[in-house]
């Protein structure tokens, strides 16, 4: 882990303990080698950050366009593996681009639904992580996150942002059918989309343990 993500993840991942009591559930899912594929709900500005400070790896991430052309911001993102992408559809080259990592046998963090949604409601999936999982086999975790879309309410109700991660798992091939393509990737997308809306269901609203990180 390069020192400036580490020092960022440390700082990001103090932040929300400190503020917002962050408690980690299922930590040991995420496997320690290989491609990695963390999936997650997506309801808050923050979830890419609250991601990045527990997964106990250096992640890439997918982010909107449009934060790229704030000079500043576009700098730091990059510097800690954002990759530019557009919401309503994946690109080739962001596809290359994200995919990379994974054949590196790196992690990233990919948000399927592809925007932000309303708590306690998840969107169907965009075709995007479909058509990586499709080209890039890796193991996919999925994650259920809670209470970023209220963060300053956590500051006096501590323990209410979570993370909670599922166990790994891989897509067959079996799972992308055997119609077209664009429908394979539809049907995987929305196998993903499952995994995490029964992570969630099967999760209670609070946790009596947290995770350690590993920073």
């Amino acid at each position: 882990m390069r020192p400036w993500y580490w020092f960022c993840k440390s700082l990001a991942y103090g932040l929300a303990r400190l503020l917002w009591g962050l408690r980690v559930e299922g930590l040991e899912n995420v496997p320690k080698t290989g491609p990695v594929l963390v999936t997650s709900n997506h309801v808050s500005n923050l979830d890419p950050a609250i991601l990045g400070a527990v997964v106990p790896r250096e992640s890439a991430f997918a982010a909107k366009r449009e934060l790229f052309a704030v000079p500043v911001l576009s700098a730091w993102i990059r510097s800690l593996n954002a990759i530019p992408v557009d919401r309503s559809q994946l690109s080739v080259g962001a596809l290359r681009a994200l995919g990379d990592f994974l054949e590196r046998e790196k992690a990233l963090i990919f948000f399927p639904e592809g925007t932000r949604g309303s708590a306690g409601v998840l969107r169907s999936p965009k075709l995007g992580v479909g058509m990586i999982l499709a080209k890039y086999p890796a193991q996919v975790v999925p994650v259920c996150l809670e209470g970023t879309d209220r963060p300053w309410r956590s500051v006096f109700r501590r323990g209410r942002v979570r993370v909670a991660f599922g166990r790994p798992y891989t897509l067959p091939k079996e799972a992308f059918g055997t119609g077209n393509r664009r429908d394979g990737y539809r049907l995987a997308a929305e196998l993903v989309m499952d995994r995490i809306r029964r992570l969630r269901e099967e999760s209670p609203n609070t946790t009596t343990g947290g995770g350690d990180p590993g920073l």
